[in-house]
């Protein structure tokens, strides 16, 4: 291939990579997805005082994927409640330590965590937990199977599957659970000390990425004789004696994640592209020979190493095939010589306990193959179709036509994701709380503890609306209770609620002005709100069982443009809890006891992700409808009504199309019915609704209550 064919094929391989969503727009859109949910999930163990934080760390947090990659999802808990350390001086009255020990046998990235007394800077003598075990020199140290083999609720019922220090039940989702160290060790200063050309990392990003620290994860070293040895005992019993007992278990791996995602931040966007496509070729072509043991953090140390080692000038998208090779030449290098560095920790040999010494070879010639071809394996990949997209046949006006179909894609998940998270740790704040925590987790939101940075600012902005949203109705229910006027604080509250999505804090507003019989004044704001629904508007319930709807077009445009704009122009589910019954409709109070016999139980599992059918909740639109029939209905504006009614019969057989909770929206229209004395219509409904959700349906009791009436009144 000469220059110029190599310059063209690099020209188009660029905007196919572009087209499938490695570009600029699209990896910042993911970035920024996935460090708010991060954000969101740490601000929400703050506020519950939980010992832990969770991080997003690879490739979808990265913003170095694509859809046709389907990367899974890896979640880092670090534990905070046991801090570790590198020297005696940083032990602290109060707390338990872990010190991080290391001896000349010690294995390269690895260490042993001995356990320190909490009153005095002195080493413990005991065994703290079952799992620890006592060494030739007297030292208690924490092992790792205490951590590895903890459960999950997500995980129950389900089988576990454990690559390195992760585990999963989930072909989604990787969990490590991990302690922080702030200092770093020696041997990962290895990247600050080491000699470089200079150019790259930045300096800005190497002061960051001193003051990352370190994670320990629950993984012995690779190549210990005792590798293979699964320590199961569950025996309570003192280990006191650790001559047998395996190496592995008492060594924990040091993990630079937090210092690895700065650089990969900090790569322009051709090396990005150039990564990308080197992953692409990994998961197609060498995959099949070595599963994931030759493993994306191969190839991310390969780039890291090929970019600092090569000028800046190199890194063009008319060169794109050139930087291609020039990192796999890096990557066949060290397969040759069976030996592949860590980017960031020295003495570390990253094939050791990954390939068979016939595998390298294996892989270092199909490396080569690739390249003295040409990279004519390209057309070969189906991947995000990326092969028939690299076709002379295919066109420019096709390309823009894929890259506009996957952004909508991608957005369309992206967002998913983001709302989905939202409700979720609006649930794991507020759910089971009483309004005095509730005031108190809205204080500290208000500033009692540290915000630093711009997403978390973003993020607090978010939340607090929901929040006040949840305050508000649960103080109005309890005046309600106990025969109180609302109060001005609590229509303050409401007020501030507005600001959540386009409509559920608005529609607990009116909700709550109906159950106190301001009837005027609900059907008012009721005629506004359903103003407030145009064709850019999402009708979205992430509840999980009921399935969510697909946005119009309009609503891509305007999501496109601006990332904070998404809650004003999406329409979530409306969901109330127990304490909040006084403010809503006595028909809908049915809704939060929908649970009635043990098969709907056993239905709810994981009962964690079902905690939503402990309350009462319906889609906007529908809500809406029904707020108007009986605001109208309590005025006696028949023809209101009527209309009321009929845009609700609407919804419920055309409109809705089976999304979100349509079994909740045949509940209400049937008490419409029985309104109108129509019961023959009420009892359809009912029975529509069990067809759709035999299980957990409120339908039950309407059914239940229709004969009991029918029987009374024969």
């Amino acid at each position: 291939m000469n220059k110029e064919d190599q310059r063209m094929m690099s020209m188009r391989l660029s905007r196919v990579l572009e087209a499938i969503g490695v570009n600029r727009y699209m990896m910042d859109r993911r970035r920024r997805t996935w460090l708010v949910r991060e954000t969101m999930a740490t601000i929400s163990s703050q506020i519950k005082n939980i010992n832990y934080i969770t991080y997003h760390i690879g490739s979808q947090t990265e913003g170095t994927t694509t859809n046709g990659m389907e990367s899974d999802i890896d979640i880092l808990i670090c534990l905070k409640n046991v801090p570790v350390i590198l020297d005696w001086s940083d032990w602290q009255q109060g707390r338990p330590h872990l010190l991080v020990v290391k001896t000349g046998e010690t294995p390269p990235q690895h260490c042993c965590l001995q356990r320190l007394g909490q009153d005095q800077p002195l080493p413990e003598t005991q065994v703290v937990f079952p799992s620890d075990v006592i060494d030739s020199e007297g030292r208690v140290l924490h092992t790792n199977s205490l951590i590895e083999y903890q459960e999950h609720p997500r995980s129950q019922g389900k089988v576990i599957v454990q690559n390195g220090p992760s585990r999963s039940w989930d072909k989604y989702y990787d969990f490590v659970i991990a302690y922080h160290c702030t200092m770093l060790p020696d041997e990962c200063q290895f990247l600050f000390r080491r000699p470089r050309p200079g150019h790259w990392p930045r300096p800005c990003t190497l002061a960051k990425a001193r003051r990352t620290g370190v994670f320990l994860v629950p993984q012995g070293y690779s190549d210990s004789p005792s590798r293979q040895s699964r320590c199961r005992s569950t025996a309570l019993h003192v280990i006191q004696d650790d001559q047998h007992y395996p190496q592995s278990r008492r060594e924990w791996r040091f993990s630079t994640s937090m210092m690895e995602r700065l650089l990969i931040f900090d790569m322009n966007i051709v090396q990005c592209k150039t990564y990308v496509f080197i992953k692409i070729l990994r998961k197609t072509f060498l995959k099949p020979i070595v599963g994931d043991r030759l493993s994306t953090f191969h190839i991310k140390t390969a780039m890291l190493f090929t970019i600092e080692s090569y000028p800046p000038a190199i890194w063009r998208k008319d060169n794109l095939i050139t930087c291609v090779i020039y990192c796999l030449t890096t990557l066949r290098r060290w397969l040759k010589i069976n030996y592949c560095p860590h980017y960031t920790i020295s003495g570390v040999n990253l094939f050791s306990g990954k390939l068979f010494r016939f595998e390298l070879q294996i892989l270092a010639n199909e490396i080569l193959k690739m390249i003295s071809e040409n990279f004519s394996c390209i057309l070969q990949i189906q991947m995000d179709d990326l092969g028939r997209r690299m076709s002379p046949i295919s066109r420019h006006l096709q390309l823009c036509k894929t890259r506009n179909m996957v952004h909508t894609k991608t957005n369309l998940i992206l967002c998913r994701t983001f709302i989905a998270n939202l409700e979720s740790i609006i649930d794991r704040i507020v759910n089971g709380n009483t309004y005095s925590s509730c005031l108190q987790i809205t204080k500290n939101l208000l500033g009692t503890f540290n915000i630093k940075t711009p997403i978390e600012q973003e993020v607090v902005s978010i939340i607090k609306p929901f929040l006040y949203a949840r305050l508000a109705s649960l103080e109005a229910s309890k005046c309600i209770y106990l025969g109180q006027p609302i109060t001005e604080k609590t229509r303050y509250l409401y007020s501030l609620s507005f600001d959540s999505d386009l409509l559920s804090s608005r529609l607990k507003f009116a909700s709550m002005l109906y159950c106190i019989g301001q009837y005027e004044t609900a059907a008012n704001c009721l005629t506004d709100y359903e103003g407030l629904i145009g064709h850019a508007v999402w009708h979205l319930c992430m509840c999980v069982g009921r399935c969510p709807s697909i946005p119009g077009n309009a609503f891509y445009d305007i999501y496109s443009i601006s990332y904070t704009k998404d809650m004003k122009n999406t329409v979530l589910c409306v969901r109330f809890t127990h304490p909040e019954m006084c403010c809503i409709p006595k028909h809908l109070v049915y809704e939060l006891f929908r649970t009635i016999s043990d098969v709907d139980k056993q239905e709810r599992n994981p009962e964690e992700l079902y905690e939503w059918m402990d309350c009462a909740v319906i889609d906007c639109v529908p809500f809406l409808y029904y707020m108007q029939y009986l605001s109208y209905r309590q005025l006696n504006q028949q023809a209101l009504k009527n209309t009321a009614c009929q845009n609700l019969h609407k919804y419920a057989f055309q409109d809705s199309k089976g999304y979100g909770h349509y079994d909740t929206v045949f509940n209400i229209l049937g008490h419409c019915y029985e309104l109108e004395n129509w019961i023959d219509k009420a009892w359809i409904c009912y029975k529509n609704s069990l067809k759709i959700y035999p299980r957990n349906n409120a339908a039950k009791w309407h059914v239940a209550r229709l004969f009991c009436n029918a029987v009374n009144n024969r």
